[in-house]
């Protein structure tokens, strides 16, 4: 059931960002009405296309203040790597209303430029500007947005706050919990010197959501507590689990705390 529900919040949040905008919000002002028209048509043709680009330029040119304009035409050039033009059209889609767009702008800086510094500040500008504890999730639906914000403290080399915000975020009762947060709580108590926390979140991890990665940082706990023999125990489980496929994976980038095959021989290779 809580999957579930973490999926239709996704959904739902894409749906937000994603559909057509309702230009009738725009009769007030015509040009801008004009515009939103014709930035829907966009949808007509294959994103990136010229067509698809000159509905968006056009719609911009007849009104500079149509955010999602900027928005939509930005997406093609982040698909094909372009990140310099897509930040310029980023930039200017969360300068008119950055309550819409910081969450996609801050997600992609964790999720591609691995801009870590840029997401801490997009999403605790985004908390402020919300005032709520849920910000949103991530464009995958794979994460509630405070536990981006929380991996891009650790990965800037500050635990303790990372810790602190997935402690706080899990304490509140309208929290659902992700497909890898325990992973991810695990991983940073271990990281953190703090081996029996790791355990107690791995094996939530594995209630969740059983996957290679829990075995493989279970067996590193083990080692650090000097327990070989469950270490090579939960090390092969990981070997089987990946060539199984029962792992962390996306086609567009690499998750924060994914593993290789080649880690768990390297691993299994320090246990004898």
């Amino acid at each position: 059931m809580k999957t579930f529900t973490y999926i239709l919040i996704f959904l739902l949040f894409q749906i937000n960002v994603f559909g057509q905008q309702n230009c009738e919000t725009l009769k007030d002002d015509p040009k801008c009405y004009q515009a939103c028209l014709t930035m829907n048509q966009e949808s007509m043709h294959h994103q990136g296309s010229y067509a698809s680009q000159k509905h968006l330029s056009d719609a911009i040119e007849m009104c500079p203040t149509l955010s999602n304009a900027y928005f939509e035409k930005s997406v093609a050039f982040l698909k094909r790597g372009m990140f310099i033009e897509w930040k310029e059209l980023m930039d200017k889609a969360v300068e008119i209303n950055p309550e819409q767009h910081l969450s996609y702008r801050a997600w992609c800086q964790f999720s591609f430029l691995h801009n870590y510094e840029e997401t801490i500040k997009d999403l605790n500008t985004l908390t402020e500007i919300k005032g709520t504890p849920f910000i949103g999730v991530g464009q995958s639906g794979d994460y509630d947005l405070r536990i981006v914000l929380a991996l891009s403290y650790k990965l800037t080399n500050r635990k303790d706050k990372a810790i602190e915000i997935i402690e706080t975020a899990m304490m509140d009762k309208d929290y659902y919990v992700g497909l890898y947060d325990y992973l991810h709580l695990g991983v940073i108590y271990l990281e953190n010197n703090e081996p029996d926390k790791a355990l107690e979140s791995f094996k939530k991890q594995i209630e969740e959501n059983e996957l290679a990665e829990v075995y493989f940082y279970l067996g590193k706990t083990y080692l650090k507590l000097k327990n070989p023999s469950e270490a090579s125990k939960n090390i092969q489980k990981a070997l089987e689990m990946y060539k199984n496929g029962r792992k962390m994976h996306s086609n567009y980038y690499q998750f924060t705390d994914q593993i290789y095959q080649r880690d768990i021989l390297d691993l299994q290779n320090i246990t004898g």
